[in-house]
């Protein structure tokens, strides 16, 4: 894993079902900072939790105990300072594969993994790796990290840019994020603030819609389904993409992504439903403009697509001239 910010996803019976929260990780020399919050588990109050760092071995996952973590009304929010020495064979971040967080004893149903790369995980198959002496595993927990300014970490995955800075999509209004101060069911006003502790750098990057947008020129529509596996075909700048939490989040969902190739100018879009909480998010990762404008023309399957909510595409610009 690299430094960056990972949606942490609830396990039931060995498969992945739902967002709970997310994970930042930030890498300072020989040791992390991490920074997780979880939100609406069935966890008792006072509850206490394992939190583990593993890596993949052939159908294993190795891992060793990292911290201890306690649930208040359904909700775990701490900040762990962890030394990589305690990771499985003192593995360096780069190494390790994910962050796995369960009940102690045996083998629970429910669990949680925050990880960048998609997992199928069988909690049977944890195992600490053979080790001469036993690191420390409890370091020092601050429980609420809402008192404290989010570190300042290496640019991740999150790729932000406003919507007003990159080239209008064709054919379909762009629908504004309203203002909502309600509290989305993972989102905390302590995500937001570590989120956007993170995004930074890449407005100087977008060209603004004054240059030149598709909506003024009469377009020959280049719309197509594309894994994510494909993302390898664009050009070398564009790979980080693969590994953007927002993408991964609704590449899982909808197992597919939108490519829009129009006069010399393309577009990535991710599948997901349109709500203002959900716009703020896209935005902050980089995908600030949302459109149902080719939903008939990619002939999506009943997996692809939902038609029960305002289902679209959030999109971002890809400019090749830079």
């Amino acid at each position: 894993m690299n430094p960056g910010i990972y949606y942490l996803y609830e396990y039931q019976n060995k498969k992945r079902r739902r967002n709970v929260g997310f994970l930042k990780v930030a890498r300072h020399y020989q040791s992390c900072i991490l920074q997780i919050h979880i939100r609406g588990i069935n966890a008792g109050n006072g509850a206490s939790l394992e939190m583990w760092a593993f890596y993949l071995q052939g159908g294993d996952m190795a891992g060793t105990q990292i911290a201890s973590l306690t649930c208040f009304n359904r909700t775990v929010s701490a900040r762990l300072p962890v030394s990589e020495s305690t990771f499985p064979e003192e593995k360096p971040l780069p190494e390790i594969d994910g962050f796995l967080v369960r009940f102690p004893g045996g083998n629970p149903p429910v669990f949680w993994i925050a990880s960048d790369q998609f997992l199928d995980a069988d909690p049977e198959t944890l195992r600490e790796p053979d080790t001469e002496s036993e690191p420390d595993i409890e370091p020092d927990i601050e429980s609420d990290i809402s008192t404290e300014e989010p570190e300042t970490i290496p640019r991740d995955e999150t790729d932000s840019d406003s919507g007003n800075d990159q080239p209008g999509l064709p054919a379909d209004e762009l629908p504004a994020a309203e203002p909502d101060s309600s509290t989305d069911t993972f989102r905390s006003p302590e995500e937001q603030s570590v989120i956007q502790a993170s995004v930074h750098q890449e407005s100087e990057e977008q060209p603004s819609a004054a240059q030149s947008s598709p909506e003024s020129h009469t377009a020959v529509s280049g719309a197509r389904k594309i894994q994510r596996s494909d993302l390898s075909l664009l050009p070398r700048k564009f790979w980080p993409l693969a590994n953007n939490s927002f993408l991964l989040h609704g590449y899982h969902n909808y197992a597919h992504l939108l490519l829009v190739e129009e006069n010399d100018r393309m577009w990535l879009g991710v599948p997901g439903i349109y709500d203002p909480r959900e716009a703020r998010a896209a935005e902050l990762f980089g995908f600030p403009q949302f459109t149902h404008a080719y939903i008939r023309e990619l002939d999506l399957s009943e997996e692809e697509r939902n038609d029960d909510a305002d289902f679209g595409h959030w999109c971002r610009y890809l400019d090749q001239a830079k």
